[in-house]
């Protein structure tokens, strides 16, 4: 059965694209979009070697209602597996590529080139950014950690932020919508003098967004204590730069954002049971170049203040415990790109990474408390080369990158028993990884190429694991400071051919062995006889799959898209638990179809949005590898927006147009239909 699916995905594959070659197209096509975050360096995105996505931000607009986050653009996109079960309510997101799973870890993820991964847990905190800043997002699939280094497994995900290009514009928003949920958002920016290549600019962003919230809980397993969940948020930036000239600027900003989010669950706690999350960044960046030659530099710090008011009724014993967790994360890097020939560019850079935690669980109910440090420092360096031949259809890219890792000054202290046990510092670590990238492109005729790429990427274990022991999912867990580096080498084949010049399909193939991944298993020793569990280090994970995108482009005002993954993740070698080989990865269904239409026309434009996400499983039990099957589920979103007078725009969206309340976990149900109404006044 395995093979059959298997065979019957090669041959939609083939068959499609072998439609490329039917009728090749005799008029060139101008491919005007330039990307950066494949290869660091500003390419036409024809002439990448592997698989680019870009999502610009007329296509934002189109899709985006008025809650909606940067996580839910990116959930159209082949070969991403998203998930917020929870909709706006949700604590976080994933948007994972290539079948890994939901580990945010394993896809790095970027704002203007700096990464937001956080250390401790390895996600992102995609509800902090403001979609109105983001001028496209560049999504390369496949390893990256060639150039990138840690997180870049499944691939790297780029928010590029917009840049000001006029003496002064603003726009001011208000939304209302289900849920008795409220918001507004404000964004400002400026050019002085009025030159867009040189001068001084300005941009300033706030938003803000309220809602009562909903159960989430399944009514048979709704108890007294059963609330709903609640979101209060709010997101403020501010950007300051100097352009020298076209190719040298300087660009500050800061970000800020604060954040409660109810969990469904309140006992005798003003708020019940729920988290808050206080973000600061900051970045400074320069870019500069000559003639041919690039250079740039990035600077950043980013800290998060994270809060959780944890409480529990057990047996009319009721006990309540809050979390107080720093999380920062800093670094520092550059890059110089120089041609060797008239067809050759070299690109050499290095960077420093440090991930930092200072966390207390502090008790309420006793006067106990755990508290766990830890630091990960990680230096790169890499080299790249890319090659142009014959009249540059043929280009190749060969990369390489090493970096040095090195885990210190991690402790656990708890006064709470057993765990006082485990007390002491925590054994330092150090790692190495070497992170090669070999690929290339043929432009075969105007209409067709193809290309073919090996890389290997990997990411590093998050502090959690590293320093914090604790009890998780209702079992003992210990720390693992000798923890090494998670890695996949991934081989990938892909065909971009146009039928004729309205319709274009671009498809991948790949197939990635992962060694190393992190999974919990029993220790052997125990705690006040209870069996002790950590992460380990396991042997292998196969991963395959198939990623078909069609794109038309009948008029400017009929888009249409649709695409297809198959995906298929599992666990093949698994010494200390040979019993779960073979067993799916949790949250990679098989199957996702999405799709869309947008209509713009002068009365009324209209977005339709639609995905299929197949069975996939989850975790009941994390610790001791417990997988429960959640139903496959299809949504429809649809907008309808109207300009009037070109500076006023209503719109109205319909998230999960037929009310379906799907499961992403196995207690969690989704808030159904979610509609919303905003008007924008633009100035």
């Amino acid at each position: 059965m395995r093979r059959r699916r298997l065979v019957f995905g090669l041959s939609i594959f083939i068959f499609l694209n072998s439609l490329g070659f039917a009728q090749e197209v005799q008029k060139e096509i101008t491919l005007e979009k330039i990307v950066v975050t494949a290869t660091r360096t500003e390419r036409m995105i024809e002439e990448v070697s592997g698989r680019i996505e870009i999502i610009t931000k007329d296509e934002i607009e189109r899709h985006r209602g008025s809650g909606s986050k940067v996580d839910d653009i990116l959930s159209y996109l082949s070969g991403l597996t998203h998930v917020r079960g929870n909709g706006v309510y949700s604590l976080g997101a994933q948007a994972t590529l290539r079948g890994l799973s939901n580990e945010q870890a394993r896809t790095l993820v970027l704002i203007d080139g700096i990464p937001i991964n956080k250390s401790d847990t390895g996600e992102v905190n995609f509800n902090r950014i403001h979609l109105n800043e983001i001028e496209r997002i560049e999504i390369f699939k496949g390893p990256a950690s060639s150039l990138y280094g840690n997180n870049a497994m499944g691939g790297v995900i780029n928010i590029i932020t917009t840049k000001p290009d006029k003496p002064f514009k603003g726009s001011v928003e208000g939304f209302y919508g289900t849920y008795d949920t409220v918001g507004a958002n404000v964004d400002f920016s400026g050019r002085l003098p009025k030159e867009k290549d040189s001068g001084f600019f300005f941009k300033g962003s706030l938003h803000y967004l309220n809602s009562d919230g909903y159960i989430s809980t399944p009514e048979e397993m709704r108890t007294p204590y059963t609330v709903k969940r609640f979101v209060e948020e709010g997101i403020g930036s501010a950007t300051f730069g100097y352009d020298f000239n076209k190719l040298n600027s300087i660009v500050f900003r800061v970000d800020y954002f604060d954040d409660k989010r109810g969990e469904g669950v309140k006992y005798f706690a003003k708020d019940g049971v729920h988290r808050e999350f206080d973000t600061w960044m900051y970045s400074l960046r320069y870019q500069g170049g000559s003639g041919e030659m690039r250079w740039q530099g990035k600077i950043f710090w980013q800290n998060e203040n994270y809060q959780r008011v944890s409480e529990r009724l057990r047996k009319m014993t009721y006990t309540r415990f809050d979390v107080d967790s720093d999380r920062t994360d800093m670094g520092i890097d550059g890059s110089f790109t120089i041609p060797l020939l008239t067809h050759n560019f070299l690109t050499l850079g290095g960077d420093i990474r440090e991930g930092r935690v200072d966390a207390s669980d502090i008790y309420k109910t006793s006067p106990d408390r755990a508290d766990n440090k830890g630091k990960l420092r990680i230096y790169g360096l890499w080299l790249q080369d890319e090659l142009f031949l014959f009249k540059e259809r043929l280009s190749i890219l060969a990369g390489i990158r090493y970096d040095y890792a090195r885990f210190f000054d991690g402790s656990f202290f708890s006064t709470v028993s057993p765990f006082n046990q485990l007390n002491g510092k925590q054994e330092e670590n150090s790692w190495h990884a070497l992170s090669p990238r070999l690929s290339a492109r043929y432009q075969w005729t105007s209409g067709l190429s193809t290309y073919v790429s090996y890389g290997r990427g990997f990411r590093a274990s998050i502090l959690d694991d590293l320093c914090r022991s604790g009890i998780m999912w209702g079992i003992y867990k210990i720390a693992n400071p000798k923890l090494n580096p998670e890695k996949i080498d991934s081989f990938e084949f892909g065909l971009d051919s146009f039928m004729w010049k309205p319709i274009k399909i671009n498809s991948s193939i790949y197939y990635s062995i992962g060694s190393d991944f992190l999974y919990y298993v029993p220790t052997g020793d125990s705690l006040n006889g209870r069996p002790l569990y950590r992460r380990e280090n396991i042997d292998r994970v196969i991963s395959y799959g198939i990623e078909i995108d069609v794109r038309f482009d009948f008029t400017k005002n009929l888009i249409p898209f649709l695409n297809y993954t198959y995906n298929r993740a599992k666990i093949d070698q698994f010494d200390q638990r040979p019993e779960i080989e073979g067993q799916a990865l949790t949250r990679t269904p098989k199957h996702q179809i999405k799709a869309g239409i947008t209509w713009l026309n002068p009365y009324v434009n209209i977005s339709l949005l639609g995905r299929f996400k197949s069975r996939q499983f989850v975790y009941t039990n994390e610790m001791t590898q417990t997988i429960a099957s959640i139903n496959g589920y299809t949504t429809v979103d649809i907008k309808l927006w109207k300009e009037l007078f070109k500076t006023l725009t209503l719109s109205l969206s319909a998230e999960n147009l037929f009310n379906k309340r799907y499961m992403e976990s196995a207690d969690d149900r989704a808030p159904g239909l979610y509609v919303t109404g905003q008007v924008a006044y633009i100035f």
